[in-house]
């Protein structure tokens, strides 16, 4: 009787320990958020579910992002507050769901598919497509939710374009463009709370090599002949004509 208490304790401390772990690895992961653009590996576990940045394609040109202000709402703003309080950070953003007034924070996505998936297949970034060809769960980074500081906001709102570009010293930064005048914003000088990932749709070239057909965007389906997994892609390679 005695050993089988001792055991079934056992049994309860390892899952205690395991659910920690789990837990710890959860919180960790929600402190820190993805580049827009880059590659991430979802994971889902009992405990918790997370997406990891594993790498970045290569950009040969500049990406367009679309930028939108949006009103906090209740679901928007609990994400936003419950990171700050997490990082420790102060929350400088006040709301009230009763006041007609909501402060606004914008929503950056790269919306350019077309644009997207003709980079990911250049032969530049054929190492990357060999790579997240073998699992579905990677993902790129498509969306970021951010909050401004208010000396920023007017140069968000009024570029006649933004665009994402990678420098040797500011890393992936944004560049504001309004006529001839130009903005350089690094991540460091916004709060990002939130952000969205898409979902590969794999095909082939008259070659048969697998390539990025489209990317998908919520709970949208692969177009007729194309695959979330790349696996799924099959050929005759004996109809192959050169």
């Amino acid at each position: 009787m005695k050993s089988a208490i001792t055991f079934a304790s056992l049994v309860v401390a390892l899952l205690a320990c395991s659910c920690a772990s789990h837990k710890a690895q959860y919180q960790e992961a929600s402190l820190s958020f993805p580049e827009l653009g880059s590659i991430v590996q979802t994971k889902g576990q009992l405990w918790y579910a997370t997406a990891e940045q594993v790498g970045r394609p290569k950009w040969k040109r500049s990406l367009e992002v679309t930028v939108q202000e949006l009103p906090f709402n209740k679901k928007s703003y609990t994400t936003y507050a419950t990171y700050m309080a997490k990082a420790s950070k102060m929350n400088g953003i006040p709301y009230r769901d009763s006041l007609p007034y909501k402060p606004k924070y914008l929503r950056l996505q790269l919306r350019n598919k077309i644009g997207l998936t003709t980079q990911l297949n250049h032969s530049d970034n054929s190492e990357v497509r060999e790579f997240i060809k073998t699992d579905d769960a990677y993902k790129i980074v498509t969306r970021l939710d951010i909050s401004v500081p208010d000396v920023l906001m007017p140069q968000f709102l009024g570029a006649n374009q933004v665009v994402l570009k990678e420098g040797q010293q500011r890393g992936i930064h944004l560049v504001l463009i309004n006529g001839k005048q130009e903005t350089t914003v690094t991540f460091t000088e916004v709060q990002v709370f939130d952000y969205e990932f898409s979902s590969f749709c794999w095909g082939e070239d008259r070659y048969h090599h697998k390539r990025i057909e489209t990317l998908l965007s919520g709970n949208e389906k692969c177009p007729k002949g194309t695959f979330k997994k790349a696996a799924k892609v099959t050929s005759d390679r004996a109809y192959l004509k050169f």
